[in-house]
């Protein structure tokens, strides 16, 4: 079990990596791809939609993003521990998992800082499994590199502020609804984190 589960988070870490490149090769410019853009006009393209309620994930401790009673009322041990998986990109944060008793099913949540969810809009053919959706009023992502009720697993990203985003990883052993759980986890953290300064 646990060389599977290290396989499937292997398959999302390649969709971040999908993204991160494709993102890549989209900021354009020059041979570092590090230049401003050249109108307010992209400026605005990069940032994506205003967020109505900013929230800021980097605020409270990593695994105290899924309140104790709401990972309870998810099937979940109410503590998370810090994940030492691989990052799925070089700017998001660690990642908490919490797990079920018996080990079958886990969440992990990490916050992911300096992304628009408007990167994830432009870059939707990079994913075999996409779907935009609103979490606790934010604009966010179902982005998967394979088919969730077939593999058992799914990433959904939620833009809690306009470049701050909080990233739910469900893993649900019986094929059952891995997205589902993914998306509660985030419905149950976004109103518990701080208003963004």
């Amino acid at each position: 079990m646990v060389r599977t589960n290290v396989l499937k988070r292997s398959r999302v870490l390649a969709a971040g990596v999908v993204l991160t490149g494709a993102l890549a090769a989209c900021t354009g410019g020059g041979p570092t791809g590090d230049e401003a853009p050249q109108s307010s006009q992209r400026t605005q393209a990069q940032t994506g939609p205003e967020i109505s309620d900013p929230r800021s994930p980097f605020a409270v401790e990593l695994c105290a993003l899924l309140p104790a009673d709401a990972a309870t009322s998810l099937g979940l041990e109410p503590t998370g521990e810090v994940d030492d998986s691989p990052k799925i990109s070089p700017d998001s944060a660690d990642s908490c998992v919490w797990r079920t008793p018996d080990g079958h099913n886990s969440v992990s949540l990490a916050p992911i800082k300096d992304r628009s969810i408007q990167e994830y809009y432009d870059n939707k053919s990079a994913f075999s499994d996409y779907q935009e959706l609103t979490i606790a009023g934010h604009p966010a992502v179902r982005a998967n590199q394979g088919d969730p009720a077939k593999d058992g697993f799914c990433a959904v990203f939620a833009a809690v502020s306009e470049r701050e985003m909080l990233y739910a990883f469900a893993s649900d052993n019986s094929l059952t609804d891995p997205c589902g759980l993914a998306q509660k986890a985030l419905e149950a953290s976004i109103p518990t984190l701080p208003a963004a300064k």
